[in-house]
């Protein structure tokens, strides 16, 4: 199902939502213990560094967007996040600081 946004700025990073879906794929089975033991924000920056950007100014976009991320990089967003769920998996918890959103 292709998402709809209700968006403040004028465009969106369509990979981004893919590669939270993908997060969330492959860690569905984790147990809670490990799953809190990863930091999923960096999870999404390493693999999102590994993929292309797809971005959208519509609705329309979107929908376009998402369906084309289906059928043209499902496996390198698949590998993307299974790369950067080990990588940092085996980094130590330094712990960081979240952007002030405003």
């Amino acid at each position: 199902m292709v998402p709809t946004y209700d968006i403040a700025n004028s465009y969106k990073n369509i990979m981004e939502l893919l590669v939270d879906e993908e997060i969330d794929q492959q860690t569905c089975t984790w147990s809670s213990e490990e799953a809190q033991r990863v930091n999923r924000i960096e999870v999404a920056a390493r693999a999102l560094n590994q993929l292309p950007p797809l971005y959208a100014s519509s609705q329309e976009g979107v929908t376009l967007q998402y369906e084309r991320a289906q059928q043209d990089h499902r496996q390198e967003i698949t590998a993307a996040v299974s790369e950067a769920l080990e990588a940092v998996k085996q980094l130590p918890w330094k712990g960081s600081t979240p952007f002030d959103i405003r």
